[in-house]
Protein backbone atom coordinates (compact mmCIF):
# COMPACT_ATOMS: atom_id res chain seq x y z
CA UNK A 1 0.00 0.00 0.00
CA UNK A 2 2.82 2.45 0.77
CA UNK A 3 4.75 1.72 -2.41
CA UNK A 4 1.06 2.59 -4.53
CA UNK A 5 0.78 5.75 -2.41
CA UNK A 6 4.17 6.84 -3.50
CA UNK A 7 3.53 5.68 -7.04
CA UNK A 8 0.49 8.11 -7.31
CA UNK A 9 1.68 10.69 -5.80
CA UNK A 10 4.99 10.72 -8.09
CA UNK A 11 2.36 10.35 -11.25
CA UNK A 12 0.29 13.09 -10.34
CA UNK A 13 2.93 15.19 -9.58
CA UNK A 14 4.31 14.80 -13.03
CA UNK A 15 0.76 15.76 -14.68
CA UNK A 16 0.96 19.29 -12.76
CA UNK A 17 0.02 21.60 -15.85
CA UNK A 18 3.29 23.33 -17.67
CA UNK A 19 3.53 26.71 -17.82
CA UNK A 20 5.70 28.61 -19.87
CA UNK A 21 6.60 31.76 -19.74
CA UNK A 22 5.38 33.35 -22.84
CA UNK A 23 1.83 33.29 -20.87
CA UNK A 24 1.70 32.52 -17.42
CA UNK A 25 -1.79 31.77 -15.45
CA UNK A 26 -3.38 34.43 -13.50
CA UNK A 27 -2.15 34.15 -9.77
CA UNK A 28 -5.28 32.69 -8.87
CA UNK A 29 -5.13 29.72 -11.36
CA UNK A 30 -1.57 29.35 -10.05
CA UNK A 31 -2.26 29.53 -6.35
CA UNK A 32 -4.82 26.82 -7.14
CA UNK A 33 -2.36 24.75 -8.37
CA UNK A 34 -0.21 25.46 -5.49
CA UNK A 35 -2.86 24.33 -3.36
CA UNK A 36 -3.62 21.05 -5.16
CA UNK A 37 0.11 19.89 -5.17
CA UNK A 38 0.18 20.41 -1.28
CA UNK A 39 -2.98 18.76 -0.30
CA UNK A 40 -1.93 15.81 -2.40
CA UNK A 41 1.25 15.65 -1.28
CA UNK A 42 0.08 15.78 2.52
CA UNK A 43 -2.32 13.01 1.81
CA UNK A 44 0.23 10.86 -0.11
CA UNK A 45 2.61 11.62 3.02
CA UNK A 46 0.25 10.57 5.57
CA UNK A 47 -0.35 7.43 3.76
CA UNK A 48 3.13 6.88 2.90
CA UNK A 49 3.91 7.24 6.58
CA UNK A 50 0.95 5.35 8.24
CA UNK A 51 2.45 3.06 10.62
CA UNK A 52 5.57 3.60 10.21
CA UNK A 53 6.86 3.25 13.61
CA UNK A 54 9.53 5.90 14.93
CA UNK A 55 10.04 9.56 14.28
CA UNK A 56 13.50 8.94 12.63
CA UNK A 57 12.05 6.13 9.88
CA UNK A 58 9.06 8.96 9.72
CA UNK A 59 11.40 11.72 8.82
CA UNK A 60 13.55 9.84 6.59
CA UNK A 61 10.26 9.43 4.10
CA UNK A 62 9.68 12.76 4.11
CA UNK A 63 13.10 13.67 3.51
CA UNK A 64 13.31 11.24 0.94
CA UNK A 65 10.14 12.17 -1.28
CA UNK A 66 10.71 16.16 -0.48
CA UNK A 67 14.56 16.19 -1.55
CA UNK A 68 13.29 15.09 -4.97
CA UNK A 69 9.77 16.08 -5.40
CA UNK A 70 9.58 18.92 -8.48
CA UNK A 71 6.63 20.63 -10.35
CA UNK A 72 6.46 22.83 -12.81
CA UNK A 73 8.42 22.38 -16.25
CA UNK A 74 11.25 24.56 -14.46
CA UNK A 75 11.52 22.53 -11.27
CA UNK A 76 10.99 25.57 -9.72
CA UNK A 77 8.17 23.96 -7.62
CA UNK A 78 9.36 22.54 -4.45
CA UNK A 79 8.20 21.71 -0.83
CA UNK A 80 8.66 22.67 3.16
CA UNK A 81 7.92 20.25 5.91
CA UNK A 82 8.07 21.30 9.70
CA UNK A 83 6.98 19.99 12.67
CA UNK A 84 4.82 21.68 14.98
CA UNK A 85 7.43 23.60 17.22
CA UNK A 86 8.85 25.24 14.00
CA UNK A 87 11.10 23.02 13.33
CA UNK A 88 12.61 22.51 9.66
CA UNK A 89 12.35 18.68 9.11
CA UNK A 90 12.66 18.59 5.15
CA UNK A 91 12.97 21.36 2.46
CA UNK A 92 13.41 20.68 -1.60
CA UNK A 93 15.27 23.75 -2.00
CA UNK A 94 17.12 24.78 1.19
CA UNK A 95 18.90 21.56 2.86
CA UNK A 96 20.40 24.08 5.10
CA UNK A 97 17.47 24.53 6.87
CA UNK A 98 16.75 21.13 8.34
CA UNK A 99 17.00 20.75 11.72
CA UNK A 100 17.12 24.13 12.52
CA UNK A 101 14.36 25.64 14.89
CA UNK A 102 12.85 28.60 12.76
CA UNK A 103 9.63 29.40 14.60
CA UNK A 104 10.74 33.07 15.65
CA UNK A 105 12.51 33.48 12.32
CA UNK A 106 10.74 36.50 11.07
CA UNK A 107 11.54 38.48 7.42
CA UNK A 108 12.20 42.15 5.93
CA UNK A 109 9.00 43.29 7.29
CA UNK A 110 9.21 41.91 10.62
CA UNK A 111 6.52 38.99 10.05
CA UNK A 112 6.80 35.97 11.70
CA UNK A 113 6.94 33.42 8.92
CA UNK A 114 6.92 29.87 10.50
CA UNK A 115 4.94 30.65 13.40
CA UNK A 116 2.21 32.11 10.59
CA UNK A 117 2.82 28.89 8.43
CA UNK A 118 2.08 26.41 11.61
CA UNK A 119 -0.60 28.39 12.87
CA UNK A 120 -2.50 28.65 9.56
CA UNK A 121 -1.92 24.75 8.93
CA UNK A 122 -2.88 23.65 12.26
CA UNK A 123 -5.92 25.39 11.54
CA UNK A 124 -7.02 23.48 8.42
CA UNK A 125 -5.03 24.85 6.13
CA UNK A 126 -4.49 27.97 3.88
CA UNK A 127 -2.41 30.52 2.43
CA UNK A 128 0.14 32.72 3.85
CA UNK A 129 1.77 35.83 2.50
CA UNK A 130 5.30 36.71 3.17
CA UNK A 131 9.29 37.40 1.87
CA UNK A 132 11.58 34.69 1.51
CA UNK A 133 14.94 34.21 0.09
CA UNK A 134 14.60 32.91 -3.25
CA UNK A 135 17.35 29.87 -4.15
CA UNK A 136 19.96 31.07 -6.14
CA UNK A 137 19.19 34.63 -5.86
CA UNK A 138 19.99 37.65 -3.11
CA UNK A 139 17.45 38.94 -1.38
CA UNK A 140 14.05 38.09 -0.06
CA UNK A 141 11.29 38.10 -2.79
CA UNK A 142 7.23 38.38 -1.83
CA UNK A 143 5.90 34.60 -1.62
CA UNK A 144 2.50 33.38 -1.66
CA UNK A 145 2.94 30.03 0.26
CA UNK A 146 0.02 27.09 0.83
CA UNK A 147 0.23 24.63 3.64
CA UNK A 148 -1.64 22.29 5.61
CA UNK A 149 -1.15 19.36 7.96
CA UNK A 150 0.21 16.09 6.75
CA UNK A 151 -2.52 13.18 8.50
CA UNK A 152 -1.56 11.47 11.44
CA UNK A 153 1.35 13.15 11.73
CA UNK A 154 2.95 16.02 13.89
CA UNK A 155 4.43 17.87 10.17
CA UNK A 156 3.15 20.53 8.15
CA UNK A 157 3.63 20.35 4.51
CA UNK A 158 3.87 23.68 1.89
CA UNK A 159 5.17 25.21 -1.14
CA UNK A 160 4.47 28.26 -2.60
CA UNK A 161 5.40 30.69 -5.53
CA UNK A 162 7.10 34.14 -5.64
CA UNK A 163 5.20 37.12 -6.78
CA UNK A 164 8.47 37.74 -9.02
CA UNK A 165 8.22 34.94 -11.21
CA UNK A 166 4.02 35.32 -11.83
CA UNK A 167 5.11 37.86 -14.25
Amino acid sequence: MLRWTGVILAFWLAAVPAFSAEKLPRPKAVRSDIQLAVQVAASGLGGLVAGVEGREEQLRLLRGYVAKARFFPDGEGYFFVYDQDGTCVAHGAQPELVGRSLMDLKDASGFSVVRALVEVAGKGGGYVEYAWPKPGNDGSYDKIGYVEAIPGTGYIIGSGLYYVDLH
